[in-house]
């Protein structure tokens, strides 16, 4: 049987949920003697390590030298061209994937899709005449997706009702969990971007109103709100019990010391950083946003979903859990047999099969 090409098209490869996840589906299937390509839309410092099997494709840096706007069509002559050069078997978009999909017209090859973020983001936010040229886009080239990935069950009825390709639901899987023996300390900990959608200000709120004098929270993560939280911890009179981790590489380090999870993102796709904390072992109290936590979480079995924005519950089940040990013990053993489900082996297994059908 001849190998089979498969070409996976996103940004770039910073850090990210997106890139970490092309990169490890690449090497996967590396190992299962598929020839892979990944090829980036813009030329920026790669974090993760690919496999010295996958071809990696970058552009030069005309966006640097040209600008936003006059780079454009060059990017969509650059994708067409590679993607014509390598001539896939599939077309896999993660990311800006109504590039890929314009760029693949007339071209003989499948082109599969999957957002990685709520099925429900408006892509230009207060600009209405970019979102509904974006949207035309979308209706006038879907006719060129043969299928759909979708993160979560949400999703897949969201698509169901603009595509009429084969839609199938393939959660995230998990990275390598690196295990730590600490002493987990009395410890609630949460994990992501300081940043709007991540929404750790509901967070800080809840702790300020639990009783737990000898318990801490820690936040792991850079982003552009991170003096705003640091100065309503201090309006809040808990900044001597909040610590401010910054960005880390290895967060595992972190995730193992602690005991429950806070999860406080108000949109995600499907959030790897809460998939990672039950992993480590963390009782996860979620707020059930659009979309993932309700795939993830079954109440009261492997931890809590919170209304968004219910601070007041969202600390009455942080309380819950400080107060009973025993209910903590059994959430959180709960809680990391997502290591099984959401295996890598399992979860890859599933996007070659959609993928790649007759490999």
């Amino acid at each position: 049987m001849a190998q089979k090409k498969i070409v996976i098209v996103l940004p770039k490869l910073t850090p990210g949920g997106t890139e970490r996840t092309a990169v490890v589906l690449a090497n996967y299937m590396v190992e299962k003697n598929i020839d892979v390509t990944i090829l980036v839309m813009f030329k920026r410092d790669k974090f993760y390590e690919l496999h010295p099997k996958v071809k990696l494709m970058e552009p030069d840096n005309f966006r640097d030298k040209y600008g936003k706007i006059l780079s454009f069509p060059i990017l969509l002559w650059y994708l067409r061209k590679s993607i014509k050069a390598e001539k896939p078997d599939t077309v896999f978009c993660l990311g800006y994937m109504l590039l890929g999909i314009i760029t693949s017209v007339g071209i003989k090859t499948k082109v599969i899709i999957s957002g990685r973020s709520s099925p429900d983001r408006v892509r230009f936010p207060g600009n209405a005449l970019f979102n509904a040229f974006y949207n035309f886009c979308y209706a006038v080239f879907k006719f060129r997706i043969d299928g759909i990935i979708a993160q979560t069950n949400y999703a897949k009825e969201v698509y169901q009702k603009k595509y009429s390709c084969p839609i199938v639901v393939i959660p995230n899987f998990l990275r390598e969990i690196k295990e730590f023996q600490h002493q987990r300390k009395n410890q609630i900990i949460t994990l992501g971007r300081c940043s709007y959608e991540k929404a750790q200000h509901f967070l800080l709120e809840a702790f300020a109103k639990i009783n737990a004098p000898n318990w801490t929270l820690a936040i792991v993560g850079d982003g552009p709100l991170l003096d705003d939280l640091k100065n309503q911890a201090k309006a809040l009179n808990i900044a001597e019990k909040v610590e401010f981790c910054g960005f880390q590489k290895e967060v595992d380090f972190y995730l193992s010391q602690a005991k429950i999870f806070g999860f406080t993102s108000i949109i995600e796709g499907y959030p790897n950083a809460l998939i990672e904390g039950m992993a480590n072992g963390l009782a996860p109290v979620s707020f059930n946003c659009v979309a993932g936590p309700s795939d993830i979480i079954k109440e009261n079995e492997n931890g809590f979903l919170i209304p968004v924005g219910n601070v007041a519950l969202f600390a009455e089940k942080l309380q819950l859990l400080i107060d009973n040990q025993d209910l903590l013990d059994k959430i959180s053993s709960n809680a990391s047999k997502i290591k099984q489900t959401n295996d890598l082996k399992i979860i890859a297994g599933q996007y070659q099969d959609f993928l790649l059908p007759s490999a």
